[in-house]
C-alpha cells in the first residue's frame, strides 16, 4: 500500500510519516521540492538523522543547489523508488507539501497537456490541517527556531560562494536572507518576509491540494493525536 501525507508547511507531516512508517512496515519517500537538495537543511526543516528512527528515507539530498531539478525529474526518480520498495515487500509512505510533485508521481500526469488524472497506483491520501491562526503562529515560531539553529549562517555559506542558482532564488528563507545580505533590507525586514512568505505558501498549498485532489482524508492536528491518526489510517 502507498500512503501519501500532505498538508501545509509546519503542520507535522514529518513526525506523522515516521510514526506511520513504523506501524505499517514502510519506507519513506520525500515529496518536498526543496528537500531534494543536499545543502539545504535548516531552512527546509529537513528531517535529522536522529529523527528517522532507522526508517529508510528516499529522495532527500539527491542533487546540489547548483543543479536544476524539476517535477519531471522527480516523477522519474520517485516511480523508480516506489517500484524498488514494493519489490522488496515493503509499503510506501510519501511525505511532503509539493502538490505538483505528488500529482506527477501518482497520476498519469502529462507535462504537455496537463489533462490526465488517471491513478497509476492504489494509494491513500492523508491530509493534516489545523486552525489557520494556530498554523500561522506555528509557522512564525518555526522560523524563529530556524534562525536560532543557524539559518543565516547556512544561507551565508552559499552567499559567500557566489551561488545564485534557481534553488536559492526560489527557496523560502534563503531568497529573503540573500536580500538582507545584498543590503536591500534590514535583518528584521528579511525575517518578516520569511514569515510572510511561509504563511502565503501554506495558503497556496491548501488551495492546490483541495483543487487537485478529491480523495484526501483530512485530520485536524488540534483535535486528533498523531497516534489516533495513525490508528485510523490503518483501519
Amino acid at each position: 500500500m502507498i500512503y501519501a501525507i500532505v498538508g501545509p508547511t509546519g503542520v507535522g507531516k514529518t513526525k506523522l510519516s515516521v510514526m506511520l512508517a513504523k506501524k505499517v512496515n514502510a519506507e519513506i519517500i520525500n515529496c518536498d521540492s526543496m528537500q531534494v537538495y543536499k545543502e539545504f537543511n535548516i531552512g527546509v526543516a529537513k528531517i535529522k538523522e536522529s529523527e528517522k528512527e532507522k526508517i529508510p528515507h528516499h529522495l532527500f539530498d539527491v542533487v546540489s543547489v547548483k543543479d536544476h531539478f524539476n517535477a519531471f525529474n522527480y516523477q522519474e526518480l520517485g516511480r523508480k523508488c516506489i517500484s524498488d520498495i514494493i519489490s522488496r515487500g515493503k509499503n510506501v509512505v510519501i511525505v511532503g507539501g509539493t502538490g505538483l510533485y505528488l500529482k506527477a508521481l501518482l497520476y498519469d500526469y502529462d507535462f504537455n497537456s496537463d489533462k490526465r488524472n488517471d491513478k497509476l497506483y492504489d494509494f491513500k491520501l492523508i491530509g493534516l490541517t489545523r486552525d489557520r491562526n494556530k498554523l500561522y503562529e506555528s509557522i512564525d515560531k518555526r522560523v524563529d527556531i530556524m534562525l536560532k539553529e543557524g539559518l543565516l549562517e547556512e544561507v551565508k555559506s552559499f552567499y559567500d560562494k557566489g551561488i545564485r542558482s534557481r534553488a536559492i532564488n526560489t527557496a523560502i528563507g534563503y531568497k529573503e536572507l540573500y536580500g538582507y545580505l545584498d543590503g536591500n533590507c534590514t535583518y528584521e525586514e528579511a525575517v518578516d518576509k520569511i514569515k510572510q512568505s511561509s504563511r502565503r505558501y501554506a495558503k497556496r498549498q491548501y488551495t492546490f491540494f483541495n483543487n487537485q485532489f478529491d480523495n484526501i482524508k483530512w485530520y485536524n492536528v488540534d483535535e486528533f493525536s498523531f497516534e489516533d491518526i495513525v490508528n485510523d489510517i490503518k483501519k
